[in-house]
């Protein structure tokens, strides 16, 4: 029972130190600004709302006329501020108003998925029943959190941190397993060296030194478990040995990629993207048109920064800067279509329909399978006042691709120009795939493979890298094939030598367990008795220690019983779980406003939490002691080790 809770304390300590509760760990490298949709205008903007709501559905109607006729998709300001009221609405039993506050959120903002969200609760709130209404708008919310930029990116890199770090601590716990498995081993090697020569002497000194290198080196917790479980290669199993070289693969990429990805996204590039999003997607400020004007400084054929400072100066009616950018992207992406289209829209604004009629065409020419490039050319058509069959011909053409957008669009009694045609915007996809070529680089993601191997370590000395591991590993590896290990006697526990050398349970027995319960030989009473004595209490013992410990760590129980597959299965979904509940807000700090948190969502992890930590138990208590005595007449004697 000593050695359980002293192993327990030590897996407790380990999983601490891990997470940072005993260290000053290092935050995540993000920026107070980092995914934040507050600005100096925004914020003016936002104190000026506070003030002002609840505002009538009229004003409502006005403020969203204003944001249709600049253009802009998404305000999302406005939209936390009326969550926030839909949530005070619901507070106060104002049930019906919390709908119609929630459903107005969504109207400014339909591109996020937070609106979509409140309005399915409100829905709840008001009638539990109108189910069809409330999944509706969930199934929405969920949609938009997967096609906004800045949700999905949220939402992905706190998926990779989460099971990034859930798979490093099962393979630290597993880790922790073999080392305290089979150190009293290589101790009793040691011991046993020490009455030997002199040469056999300054070998276990040696080998006592080689225990305190991680400690000199100040190696992470991580590298150090692995370190100590290479320099057990000798006493570890084949199955172990290859979830060993799993473990040392994961170990090299898994912290590289979350330290590359952090850091990119703490960097400019990373940064402009957001902006770019913003700029399409959203209401820009001052200093979005700032930065992309910068990175031009930089970068001057930028195409997608060309098309999106195009865009906002459309939008703002300087229409020669706005047709200056547009040419310029253009001429460093001649097929793109997005640009031409934009271009046409720039010449039909400035009353040149001529040269817009060009543009659209040529825009169709490129992608022919876009219903808004033939609504636009029917709108070009429409404002030379001709009625031919080219008008028709273009609004059937655009009615066949996207009926959607023709009858939305046609609905529109606006004579504002932003209105009246459809502005390509730089997509999600789009953006992603800016996100994926900047971060594999020039030199792709087979480079970034091989580079993780030759990535500095959290070590003492700067140059130590993981190739010194692996070739650590080679090493023992070589070393260990030449001498003789202990083992340990899965009947009664203590060290001894394999007795054959076949692969079956049967060659890690000793000896005296073998001639007793194997060979079955008469022996004196009082020695089968001892020896019936010993095997019966390491087998209770060691069952404790399974049950016991599971408790804490689910899976652990699978891991000392040597079902390995099974016991890293368990403890890794466990550890989402965990760092699920660490992390409930995301890994990611926003400044965004928090939105108070769905008790649903609270319920529904933590009922599968309940269920997936109940079965997991029931699953540990069938388990049975590998070997029984026949002296046993416990429940447990019916195992199929029994002896």
């Amino acid at each position: 029972m000593k050695k359980t809770f002293f192993v327990f304390i030590i897996l407790i300590f380990s999983f601490l130190y891990y997470l940072g509760f005993l260290t000053r760990s290092e935050t995540l490298p993000f920026s107070k600004e980092f995914f934040s949709i507050e600005s100096p205008s925004a914020t003016d903007l936002a104190s000026e709302l506070k003030k002002t709501l609840p505002v009538t559905k009229k004003e409502l109607d006005q403020l969203y006329q204003l944001k249709l006729d600049k253009g802009i998709r998404n305000l999302p300001i406005l939209s936390y501020l009326l969550i926030r009221e839909a949530e005070q609405a619901g507070k106060d039993r104002n049930r019906d108003q919390a709908v119609e506050i929630a459903t107005s959120s969504v109207k400014f903002s339909p591109e996020l998925p937070q609106p979509y969200f409140e309005l399915a609760r409100a829905l709840w709130n008001q009638n539990h029943f109108q189910l069809d209404k409330i999944i509706s708008a969930f199934s929405k919310g969920v949609k938009a959190e997967f096609h906004h930029y800045p949700s999905s990116l949220h939402f992905f890199y706190d998926v990779f941190y989460i099971l990034s770090n859930a798979i490093l601590l099962t393979f630290m716990i597993f880790g922790m397993v073999i080392v305290i498995r089979y150190f009293p081993l290589y101790f009793q090697t040691i011991r046993k060296a020490l009455s030997q020569g002199i040469s056999a002497l300054l070998l276990s000194g040696l080998k006592v030194f080689f225990l305190f290198i991680p400690f000199f080196l100040r190696l992470d917790i991580l590298w150090a478990i692995l370190f100590w479980s290479i320099l057990l290669w000798g006493y570890v199993a084949k199955r172990e040995k290859q979830f060993l070289l799993v473990f040392l693969i994961l170990l090299v990429y898994l912290p590289f990629f979350l330290r590359s990805s952090s850091t990119f996204l703490n960097g400019p590039s990373s940064d402009l993207i957001l902006r770019m999003h913003q700029a399409n997607h959203e209401d820009w400020d001052r200093a979005t048109v700032e930065k992309l004007r910068t990175w031009l400084l930089t970068y001057p054929n930028d195409a997608e920064v060309l098309f999106t400072l195009g865009l906002i100066e459309k939008r703002q009616d300087r229409y020669p800067l706005a047709e200056e950018f547009y040419k310029k992207a253009i001429q460093q992406a001649p097929k793109s279509s997005e640009a031409l289209s934009n271009l046409g829209n720039v010449y039909l604004a400035q009353k040149q329909t001529q040269l817009a009629v060009a543009s659209y065409q040529q825009a169709i020419d490129l992608n022919p399978g876009k219903g808004a490039y033939y609504y636009n050319l029917y709108r070009a058509y429409t404002q030379e006042g001709l009625l031919s069959g080219k008008l028709d011909q273009a609004l059937q053409r655009a009615q066949k691709l996207d009926a959607q957008l023709v009858k939305d669009y046609s609905e529109i009694d606006s004579p504002n120009i932003n209105r009246l045609v459809v502005d390509e915007v730089l997509t999600t996809q789009r953006l992603w795939n800016r996100f994926l070529t900047y971060f594999s680089g020039r030199e792709g993601f087979l480079f970034w493979l091989f580079k993780g191997w030759f990535d500095k370590i959290p070590s003492k000395v700067p140059l130590l890298v993981p190739l010194v591991f692996l070739g650590f590993l080679i090493g023992m590896s070589s070393y260990v094939q030449t001498k003789r290990f202990l083992t340990r006697c899965p009947m009664c526990g203590i060290p001894t030598y394999r007795l054959y050398s076949g692969t079956s349970e049967k060659e890690f027995i000793c000896f005296n367990c073998n001639r007793i319960f194997i060979q079955k030989e008469k022996l004196h009473p009082r020695i089968t008795e001892k020896k019936s004595l010993q095997v019966r209490q390491f087998q209770e013992q060691d069952q404790f220690m399974t049950r016991f410990l599971s408790f804490f760590f689910v899976g652990f129980g699978y891991l000392w019983k040597e079902h390995f597959f099974k016991g890293l299965i368990f403890l890794f979904l466990f550890f989402i779980f965990i760092l699920r509940f660490i992390y409930w807000n995301g890994v990611i700090p926003s400044s965004i406003a928090q939105l108070s948190l769905n008790l649903w969502r609270m319920i529904f992890w933590g009922a599968l939490f309940i269920i997936f930590y109940l079965l997991s138990l029931r699953q540990i208590y069938r388990l049975k002691p590998r070997f029984v005595t026949e002296n046993d007449h416990s429940p447990s004697s019916g195992g199929k080790g029994r002896v």
